[in-house]
């Protein structure tokens, strides 16, 4: 082989090592379809009331931001991946799902609803510091981060600085009260 063909080969490698992954198109359509099904579910929600009363939507306002986020989140994955797969010519679609890699988003499930069950005995900071804890570590951990001694004390810091930071946004930012 010529230096021209090892150097085409290496441009066709990295070109398709840039390609999205069909997993990021699905990924994108998933966040849709939960945004529209969180949507309906709010709409046929009659303790749910949308400025009925008076001009302010209050509290049932702020499940319908979760949920456009969430769609649009999903709208805008889906058209970055369509922009990327223009712009590299294609999308990666071999190899790429594995049964092995789900014990993490099984895992992220069975802790969300033992947080839940924590939340009423434990409260509110409690709960989500006992839940931010080892999920600051895992999500460290998938940064590519090695683990150091000062990991000790920086993720329980991380963790109870996002928790206060979320529990001062609502109790005193917007005045929703925490168990």
């Amino acid at each position: 082989m010529s230096v021209g063909q090892h150097e085409d080969i290496a441009a066709r490698d990295d070109r398709a090592a840039k390609q999205p992954a069909t997993t990021e198109l699905v990924a994108g359509a998933v966040f849709i379809l939960i945004a529209l099904i969180a949507s309906w579910s709010l709409l046929t929600d009659p303790y749910l009331e949308l400025g009925k009363v008076a001009n302010d939507p209050g509290p049932a306002f702020i499940p319908w931001i979760g949920t456009a986020v969430i769609g649009l989140g999903g709208v805008a994955q889906i058209v970055w991946t369509l922009f990327q797969m223009r712009k590299t010519g294609g999308m990666r679609a071999a190899g790429e799902f594995v049964a092995s890699k789900l014990w993490l988003p099984v895992l992220l499930v069975l802790s969300l609803i033992g947080y839940q069950m924590a939340m009423r005995p434990l409260g509110f900071v409690a709960a989500s510091i006992l839940f931010a804890i080892p999920w600051g570590a895992i999500i460290h951990w998938r940064s590519g981060g090695t683990f150091t001694p000062r990991y000790i004390v920086q993720v329980p810091v991380e963790a109870a600085l996002v928790v206060t930071g979320i529990y001062l946004l609502f109790s005193y930012g917007i005045n929703v009260p925490f168990p």
